[in-house]
């Protein structure tokens, strides 16, 4: 995922923190940052009432983290994610709650984008070096379609639930199956950390984990939460669209900043899992407003694989609120999905 140029950064103290501190100005704004899945966190919380128990609010928030990385961590070794990976047993295995909302989100998406989200992955991320291999060599052909035979979310895994989410279960048709929640993960960690901040009364606050945003109520202005959409350069540091969010999730799916050079060419990290390979066509990023921080991250990931032609026409389909950024010969094009541009006129 790529990172936005987030307009709420600067706070009225000018204050910012260092690893995990708590603060809480005059205006009552609480700050949290910090580290999270191998990314950045920060929490913007505002308090109108001023009853918060900040030690309360930090414990919890700092304890929903350290859930979400106990479960989908593919680095942490003794990870429910990890474990799971590392077992090869095809017998059905018993998942966490949490683990489960995820799978059937991932499979969801899975099928309204005809496969193009797929968590089984990590053969063709690590092969193209975007995992543990350096390697700076192309892959040859046959690698790939090694690769691809441990691919295919559909057809490796099986996933079931009884009483909803209660006592889920997750089998692998073939043992050396292994899942990566990269691309909707954060998005998740994003959404407990919101249910945490309204168990604790709070209503207006802005999450972003990575790069992932979930916004609820207002800013302090007593307006929607404001962000912008950077242009898809290299260089960074300019917006291409300012948007205001409420009361939904907002991710943004880019191929210019996470990429590898291989034998003289520029890779983006975006796989398409029907060739196994590096994404090719000009759309260079997708942004997705969601009614949760996990469905906007899964979905641009998804609409980015498809392209700006197929992505725009499922955006339609699903009435996903969806903006598109295409190369062109002199620059970039915009588009953006019906649902997008209703979603915009109301603010």
């Amino acid at each position: 995922m790529v990172r936005y140029l987030t307009l709420f950064l600067m706070l009225a103290t000018g204050s910012l923190l260092t690893g995990c501190d708590l603060i809480a100005p005059k205006t009552e704004q609480y700050l949290l940052r910090g580290q999270v899945m191998g990314t950045t966190y920060m929490v913007k919380a505002l308090d109108a009432r001023g009853k918060v128990d900040k030690e309360r609010l930090y414990n919890d928030i700092k304890n929903s983290l350290d859930e979400a990385t106990n479960i989908f961590s593919n680095w942490e070794k003794e990870s429910e994610l990890s474990r799971f990976n590392a077992s090869p047993s095809t017998r059905w295995q018993d998942i966490s709650d949490p683990f489960s909302e995820v799978m059937v989100e991932a499979m969801r998406i899975h099928h309204l984008s005809d496969g193009r989200f797929d968590v089984t992955l990590a053969p063709l991320i690590d092969l193209w070096g975007f995992g543990p291999n350096d390697d700076e060599r192309l892959p040859s052909d046959l690698e790939v379609n090694e690769a691809l035979k441990q691919v295919g979310q559909d057809e490796l895994l099986e996933f079931r639930s009884q009483n909803g989410m209660q006592s889920a279960s997750l089998r692998k048709r073939k043992g050396t199956v292994t899942i990566n929640l990269s691309a909707i993960a954060k998005g998740y960690g994003a959404d407990l950390i919101a249910r945490k901040l309204e168990s604790h009364g709070i209503e207006n606050f802005l999450i972003e984990i990575g790069g992932d945003l979930l916004a609820r109520g207002m800013n302090e202005r007593g307006e929607s939460w404001r962000v912008g959409i950077e242009k898809p350069n290299i260089e960074g540091g300019s917006v291409q669209l300012v948007v205001s969010v409420k009361d939904m999730g907002m991710a943004t799916s880019g191929d210019y900043r996470n990429f590898v050079m291989k034998g003289g060419k520029r890779l983006s990290h975006i796989l398409d899992p029907r060739t196994g390979r590096p994404v090719d066509h000009n759309l260079t990023s997708v942004t997705v407003l969601a009614d949760s921080g996990m469905r906007a991250d899964g979905l641009a990931t998804a609409l980015l694989v498809l392209g700006e032609k197929e992505g725009l026409a499922v955006a339609e389909r699903e009435n996903i609120a969806a903006y598109f950024i295409t190369r062109i010969e002199d620059g970039y094009q915009t588009r953006s999905s019906g649902a997008f541009d209703r979603l915009m006129a109301q603010k």
